[in-house]
């Protein structure tokens, strides 16, 4: 049994250690739960993909396009839908012992709000993460996130239908991310997650298709937000965004994050998170630091390794 405890309580959802696949990334874990080397009894919670109220098709091929340091996508929110997530997905991975979050998208407030209700009480849920960087219908496809008080009105929507933590998944592409995460802090978010994916464009036979940009470009991005967002509220933080070493969950922890999510790393090395899992455990034992909060500490006085 190891003798470093990289144990994280979060808004009441208790991790064994810090280390989590970011939505979208990960599907639902059914794929990657057939890898050999791939334990998930071993994250620190599994988070689902993307779902909505009804099922999604998604959008027309191509859908993920690689840059020189990074990925574009533009996958359009696929999913079987809230009834077949609570009826099959849930189930799965729950069994595996960690705690479970859903990752929810809505083009309407009463979209978040009735996914909220019938999650509520779904046995093996520890928790909702709230995408608002979609379209809102109901506000002339402005993004819900990219306004405080849209923001907050979605967070309102949700947190009166459940009492399940709430995380919600900030989009970088705002002028003044601090307010909105301020907005959404004063109606009862539990969590911040950032970042969500920058705006981009490929270009596929002549046609500009835009996407979101992830990867180990956007990770200076990700650690400067997080590190404005960190001085402003008082609810944890998970960082996210081009993290594919241990030195990046470093920089994420010494900007303010309480806990990491792994991404676009997971599409190039599918048993990456095991890796980051084993390597700081092994850190954290050579430096002879009993759990994550020595670990913190020794990065905030040292500044890294």
């Amino acid at each position: 049994m190891s003798s470093v405890d990289l144990s994280v309580e979060i808004a009441g959802i208790k991790m064994q250690n810090p280390i989590m696949p970011a939505s979208g990334c990960f599907g639902n874990a059914e794929e990657f739960a057939q890898l050999e080397g791939m334990n998930l009894k071993k994250l620190g919670t599994l988070v689902s993909k993307g779902t909505t109220l009804k099922p999604q098709e998604g959008s027309k091929q191509p859908r993920i396009w690689e840059t020189p340091s990074g990925m574009i996508n533009c996958i359009g929110l696929e999913n079987p839908g809230v009834e077949v997530m609570i009826s099959e997905k849930i189930p799965f991975m729950a069994q595996f012992g960690v705690p479970v979050i859903i990752n929810v998208s809505g083009s309407k407030y009463s979209d978040y709000g009735e996914m909220a209700k019938r999650l509520d009480r779904v046995k093996g849920v520890s928790a909702l993460e709230i995408n608002i960087s979609c379209p809102n219908i109901d506000g002339g496809r402005i993004p819900f996130g990219c306004d405080p008080k849209i923001a907050a009105n979605v967070v309102s929507a949700v947190r009166g239908e459940t009492n399940l933590p709430l995380i919600i998944k900030l989009t970088p592409n705002v002028t003044d991310i601090v307010s909105i995460a301020q907005a959404i802090e004063a109606v009862g978010a539990n969590v911040i997650s950032m970042i969500n994916t920058l705006k981009g464009v490929f270009i596929y036979k002549g046609k500009i298709i835009q996407g979101g940009l992830s990867g180990p470009a956007i990770k200076p991005v990700a650690l400067n937000l997080i590190s404005q967002v960190a001085q402003a509220v008082k609810i944890p933080i998970i960082g996210m965004g081009g993290i594919s070493m241990l030195q990046d969950i470093f920089d994420f922890f010494s900007v303010g994050a309480s806990a990491v999510a792994i991404g676009t790393a997971n599409f190039k090395d599918p048993l990456i998170m095991m890796k980051l899992i084993n390597e700081l455990e092994s850190y954290c034992q050579t430096h002879q630091l009993g759990n994550l909060d020595a670990l913190k500490q020794k990065i905030k006085l040292k500044g890294g390794r």
